[in-house]
């Protein structure tokens, strides 16, 4: 018998505390109590609306969808308050959407094509805006982490076909997913991710854009961009400047839908990534998993040369919008949701608004056997997951394990409800008032799923909070952990925008939450182990570390990176590096300890001076072409060619 837990969660404890700065005092609760601060005042503007800390204000929020107008090539950070720990070691990376007016960021003055005019501010121009933030295209900001006293920065714009076909056009030239974001109101158009991710158009085609705005993953020396549907981007980890799209060493075709999830897998220290080819009545996704140097491996911890082994592909039915998963020792688990296709419009249009309906019904569980899979690999399960009301689709994975006698899978995740969603938002900022927020976001919530003998699933809720990008400790992915670290509204469950920081204990169901003020908010929180001066790492337990995170302040339109003590969310960062520039709302990042990314401020720099001199050459500068074996200019298509004299 299949077995649902279904009804409201409650957490047992949480101890909040909400800061003007770094000395605030700690608050705790009793068992069964929430600690909240009392309000201030009460305010009838619903765009202030009162929390325990204050006002969120929405307005703030809002400003963090900007257009970034200028880069920052490499840049020295120093502390502002507080001092960075001596054993924070390594690099940080962050990808997320920084160009809602298309074409802002002028191409080298030695373009033969330059626009005829300059970038106009976001919002004066419909015709340049994109209709939601997602639609953003890709920055990434770096920061490595020199010394106990500064950290080098670094922000640049992923150099992708469409960002450079806008770029030198100075006009937005890809609207394909225009009448999807308009009219489909509920978990399709979610904010701040929404679920239908691009166009189903399969393919290089102009329907398709691929922003490379979702996540940096670093592995291996390399580190790539990711979007849900489209080639890597791979960049050069100092200067951040794109080397171009990544076939992964001839592992990828040109036209293959790669996902925008890595999972790693701290057991056998491997990386695994898929693919999804869609179509309205099956789906194929592949399975990819790499050892640390970047190859394909087969069974056991072997190796392959030909690039044949170390994936297996799996049909799936229906049309599978699949955009997370994780994996166990032996599983990569994927959920599917309920979809129902209309046939001609997928023939004739491919929009997913016109072709796909999100039905409200179970959906599906996949348990993938990996190459290394003590089982028969590329054998799948697939489970149906009991309906209890609420969707399961777009399930964000925080973390998977097996239970020590394999028979129990567990996986955390957070669960989407958006049966609040009322509207959605096409105009630039898209959201200035919580009721509009509340409106086109869902409620978020943080549920654990546990199958049984691989035949029942059951659902707990851990936090009804309003929680979003929850990540683990890496060095526990795959196994059994306690913590999971996530941003978190400051309304506790009603639907409100990512702000804080909070720390969850899944065993007991207790949380830490701290939160800024009202016009501050946190991005993704990241682990980052304590590093001894050899590279290994000094944490002795799961939450012996550090959590990252960048604020940004929508008074002052800057941003700065915080640092916690991973074990005491609570009385706030420990430090805080003020960066000088604002960065807008991202993704999902990644740190690495590893001891070749702690470049020094000079290494860095050179790079990037490099990479400005080598992006003015001419005007050639649109794409290279990256095998993990050097640089190589590379015309694209007659687009590229010709786009310049046409």
């Amino acid at each position: 018998m299949v077995q649902s837990v279904i009804g409201v969660c409650t957490v047992l404890v949480v101890v909040l505390n909400i800061t003007n700065g770094f000395q605030a005092p700690v608050r705790s609760a009793a068992q069964g109590e929430r600690v909240r601060a009392q309000s201030v005042a009460q305010s009838s503007v619903e765009e202030n609306v009162q929390t325990a800390g204050g006002l969120v204000d929405m307005e703030a929020y809002a400003a963090g969808y900007f257009t970034a107008m200028s880069e920052v090539p490499c840049k020295v950070c120093s502390s502002a308050e507080g001092a960075l720990p001596s054993d924070l070691v390594g690099s940080y990376f962050r990808s997320g959407p920084a160009m809602f007016s298309a074409g802002s960021l002028p191409p080298p003055r030695t373009s033969i094509i330059q626009p005829k005019q300059p970038p106009p501010p976001d919002g004066q121009d419909e015709d340049r805006m994109v209709t939601h933030p997602f639609e953003g295209d890709g920055a990434v900001l770096a920061l490595t982490f020199n010394d106990a006293r500064s950290v080098t920065a670094r922000f640049r714009f992923v150099r992708t076909n469409a960002f450079t076909n806008e770029r030198k056009k100075g006009k937005r030239l890809y609207s394909g997913m225009d009448y999807t974001r308009s009219s489909d109101k509920g978990q399709p158009n979610d904010f701040p991710v929404p679920l239908y991710k691009h166009h189903l158009m399969p393919g290089l085609n102009k329907k398709r854009k691929n922003t490379s705005n979702t996540r940096s993953v670093y592995w291996s020396k390399k580190l790539l961009t990711l979007w849900e549907g489209g080639l890597p981007y791979k960049l050069d980890s100092l200067a951040l400047s794109t080397e171009g799209r990544s076939q992964l060493g001839g592992v990828l075709k040109e036209k293959d839908p790669f996902g925008a999830k890595a999972a790693y897998d701290a057991n056998t220290d491997r990386m695994l990534f898929y693919s999804n080819r869609q179509d309205a009545s099956s789906s194929v996704l592949t399975l990819y998993e790499f050892n640390s140097k970047f190859r394909l491996v087969s069974d056991g911890y072997g190796m392959v040369s030909d690039n044949e082994g170390g994936k297996v592909e799996v049909k799936m039915p229906g049309l599978a919008l699949i955009s997370d998963f994780a994996v166990t020792d032996n599983y990569a688990i994927f959920v599917q949701p309920p979809v129902a296709t209309n046939g001609m419009q997928f023939l004739m249009s491919k929009d997913p608004a016109k072709s796909c309906v999100l039905e409200s019904k179970s959906a599906l569980l996949h348990l993938v056997n990996r190459v290394s899979s003590k089982n028969n690999p590329g054998q799948t399960k697939t489970i149906t997951i009991p309906y209890d009301n609420i969707s399961d689709a777009d399930l964000q994975f925080c973390n998977a394990y097996e239970t020590n006698d394999s028979n129990t899978i567990i996986f955390d995740v957070i669960r989407s409800d958006a049966s609040n969603i009322k509207s959605t938002s096409t105009s630039y900022p898209w959201s200035t008032t919580l009721s509009d927020y509340a409106s086109t976001a869902s409620k978020k919530s943080l549920w654990r799923y546990t199958i049984v003998n691989g035949n029942t699933v059951s659902k707990e809720c851990l936090s009804n909070d309003q929680l979003v990008f929850g990540v683990i400790n890496p060095a526990y992915s795959g196994k059994q952990h306690t913590y999971i670290y996530a941003t978190v509204g400051a309304l506790q469950e009603k639907v409100a925008p990512p702000q804080g920081i909070t720390k969850i204990n899944t065993q007991d169901k207790t949380s830490q939450v701290w939160l800024p003020k009202q016009y501050e908010f946190c991005g993704e929180p990241m682990y980052a182990p304590k590093t001894n001066a050899d590279g290994t790492t000094a944490s002795t337990s799961e939450d012996d570390g550090y959590i990252l995170s960048i604020l940004f302040n929508g008074k002052t339109k800057l941003s700065s990176l915080l640092v916690f003590n991973a074990q005491d969310i609570t009385t706030g960062p420990i430090a805080k590096v003020d960066l000088g520039v604002g960065i807008p709302h991202g993704y999902h990042g990644c740190f690495t300890s590893n001891p070749e990314s702690n470049w020094s401020y000079e290494e860095i720099e050179r790079r990037a001076k490099l990479s400005d001199k080598m992006e003015g050459r001419g005007n050639m500068w649109n794409e290279v072409k990256s095998d993990f074996s050097g640089l190589g200019l590379r015309l694209d298509d007659i687009e590229e060619v010709l786009g310049d004299i046409f």
